[in-house]
């Protein structure tokens, strides 16, 4: 039988979130967006300090390793809990462009004050992936993936999940634009 719920509004969650940070944030702390974020964005910023040497590359990776934990985690659960908000389209401008503006600015800010060498390249770079991957955990949260807490599932359902989701993800603004083509009028 559907649900009789109606969806949250994104004004009303966004306020939710703002009235109990410390459950929303913190005890809502979305360890699998954190997981993949710091072994990825770790990653990004390996390769692009390696060219200041091994030393570099290796404190820049470990610091953003520990970054993307701490504060993807918090936008995971700011995602989390706006992966049902209405409109949706709203809330997929939030997660796609907002919050990957917040990340980046607390990112420039934390790489600047430890001196990361060639910092604008592992911005650029991150900054894409960041806003990508947001886009993709709220899409993913909304078909019941990456969700953590009483909500959530073991991370193996989710990755034997995964392959599909991507897949509908990637085809997900061909099929949009299709529909609307198709409901235009003809002349």
């Amino acid at each position: 039988m559907p649900s009789t719920d109606t969806p949250p509004s994104i004004t009303s969650v966004l306020i939710e979130i703002a009235k109990s940070p410390v459950q929303t944030l913190v005890l809502g702390w979305n360890w699998k967006a954190a997981f993949f974020s710091a072994l990825i964005r770790a990653t990004i910023f390996f390769f692009t300090t390696l060219k200041a040497g091994a030393a570099a590359a290796l404190t820049a990776t470990l610091a953003e390793a520990i970054f993307a934990a701490v504060v993807v985690g918090i936008l995971g659960a700011i995602t989390q809990r706006l992966r049902n908000a209405t409109p949706a389209w709203l809330a997929g401008i939030v997660v796609s462009v907002f919050l990957p503006m917040v990340l980046q600015i607390l990112q420039y800010w934390f790489h600047l004050a430890l001196h990361t060498p060639h910092l604008k390249a592992g911005m650029i770079a991150t900054y894409i992936y960041a806003a990508v991957a947001l886009l993709f955990n709220w899409f993913a949260m909304r078909h019941n993936a990456l969700i953590t807490g009483s909500e959530g599932r073991p991370l193996w359902r989710d990755m034997v999940e995964m392959p599909k989701l991507v897949a509908l993800f990637v085809a997900a603004a061909p099929m949009a634009l299709w529909k609307k083509l198709a409901s235009l009028p003809e002349e």
